[in-house]
């Protein structure tokens, strides 16, 4: 046993070099739900096929996904193009007073105040709306551990007006409140957190009209009812799944890049990869076994993370 001690060294541990080995899609925590713009073999040797619902790494070539809704963020992103890739540029995650970007600079409260900034007249608003993967009746769909695939959408762009509408619509449900007693903080708070959470939400494809021709965009729709205890499971599972939310889509924590994952040859970045994962190094071929069988007696509360 040497007599060196490694806190005299302590000062020195922000000086070395690590090494981040990436997250193949199947492992990811949260799955991106998106529609693929161009027909492209993946990393599993899977054809995306242009104009479908693809949820990455779990599956693929979808007309609808069913989700059940968790934790909702609206984020500003001024972002870049950079060799047909995105790269954000200045990224906010609208916390604190006054909001502040990665750039340093303070945010504009509305487009009005951004669009009269020089700056900040590219920055747009977007919306990460995160969920269960589940199906059409709310049962959810386990991975192959038995668990819940946990998903979200990525709405910017033309993707974002149809989002912020069907969510500005569950707002304004008047529903039968859950908690008691009720006062004006409790009804507003159930109308902005509460409402989304206590349907199933179906996503489809839709066409919307640009400067540039007809775009893909998600169409989402309120399918049953959930019983108002799924309801507050949901709640808690939201709760429980806040922290890794914020990892995940809080982009002001990890450094900028772009990834292609296990594609060759392909300049452009698919939808379904944010422009700050991690560049990978290595391709993986693993698939994720999907159970669809509808589970009835599932417990929410019987997850472990």
């Amino acid at each position: 046993m040497s007599d060196f001690n490694i806190e005299d060294y302590s000062e020195l541990a922000d000086t070395g070099y690590g090494n981040v080995e990436p997250t193949a899609p199947e492992d990811e925590f949260f799955h991106s739900l998106y529609i693929a713009g161009q027909t492209r073999k993946n990393h599993t040797g899977i054809n995306e096929e242009a104009g479908k619902l693809q949820v990455r790494g779990v599956e693929y070539n979808l007309d609808a996904v069913s989700m059940i809704i968790m934790n909702i963020k609206e984020i500003l992103v001024r972002s870049i193009q950079k060799q047909n890739k995105e790269h954000i540029d200045c990224f906010s995650f609208k916390v604190g007073d006054p909001w502040k970007g990665t750039s340093g600079r303070v945010c504009g409260v509305n487009s009005a105040e951004r669009a009269s900034n020089e700056y900040c007249n590219i920055c747009r608003s977007q919306i990460i709306v995160s969920g269960v993967y589940c199906s059409e009746n709310g049962n959810p769909i386990l991975n192959k551990d038995k668990k819940p695939c946990f998903i979200f959408i990525r709405a910017k762009g033309m993707k974002y007006s149809n989002v912020s509408t069907y969510l500005g619509d569950m707002y304004k449900k008047d529903l039968d409140p859950l908690f008691t007693p009720v006062t004006p903080q409790s009804t507003e708070f159930e109308k902005k957190a509460v409402n989304n959470k206590r349907f199933v939400t179906k996503v489809t494809i839709g066409e919307a009209q640009s400067n540039y021709g007809v775009k893909k965009v998600f169409n989402l729709e309120a399918g049953p009812k959930l019983p108002n205890q799924v309801t507050i499971d949901i709640l808690k599972l939201s709760k429980k799944t806040i922290e890794k939310f914020n990892e995940k889509f809080d982009w002001s924590l990890r450094k900028a890049g772009s990834t292609n994952y296990g594609q060759s040859g392909e300049e452009s970045t698919p939808d379904g990869v944010l422009p700050v994962d991690q560049n990978p190094k290595t391709e993986t071929t693993t698939t994720q076994e999907q159970s669809k069988t509808d589970q009835q007696q599932f417990s929410f509360d019987d997850i472990e993370f």
